[in-house]
């Protein structure tokens, strides 16, 4: 009794747990629960992944720019809300994966949805209807009027 405890051998094909051992990582190696793990993965890497979308700001004595340079996004994905102090900013994300074999035959069809938020908050009071905005190469550029009042320095 005063030897300490050994661990079984991890053994070869004589150890009494190899048979189940060899069946879990058979389970686990065919391609229906690889896939499934798989897509486990590609799923948690794109839902956490922080989106950042930069703004610009420009302005002049007419009127207050904010440009959004979103170069690979279409305008059916690019959405607006407005709030009394700024608007919301969404663009969202759609995509249908197909795999099929060499025949032609969908074997496999993910649907994916990502929406990607940014608040852009107004640097003064603005009504909804003074507010502009346009699309145009990828560039959208949000329009307010300039109701900052500079005075001249002679």
């Amino acid at each position: 009794m005063n030897q300490p405890f050994q661990p079984p051998s991890g053994g070869g094909e004589d150890h009494p747990l190899h048979h189940l051992r060899h069946m879990i990582h058979q389970w686990l190696d065919e391609r229906p629960w690889q896939k499934l793990l798989e897509t486990l993965d590609d799923y948690f890497a794109q839902t956490f992944v922080e989106a950042y979308i930069p703004i610009e700001v420009k302005e002049t004595k007419r009127e207050y720019q904010i440009i959004v340079r979103l170069p690979e996004v279409k305008r059916e994905q690019i959405s607006l809300q407005w709030q009394d102090d700024g608007l919301q900013l969404f663009i969202d994300h759609y995509e249908t994966i197909e795999s099929a074999d060499s025949h032609g035959h969908v074997y496999e069809r993910r649907q994916a949805r990502r929406r990607v938020a940014r608040w852009i908050p107004f640097p003064y009071p603005v009504a909804e209807h003074e507010v502009k905005a346009s699309f145009h190469n990828g560039s959208l550029v949000i329009r307010l009027p300039q109701k900052r009042k500079y005075i001249d320095i002679e």
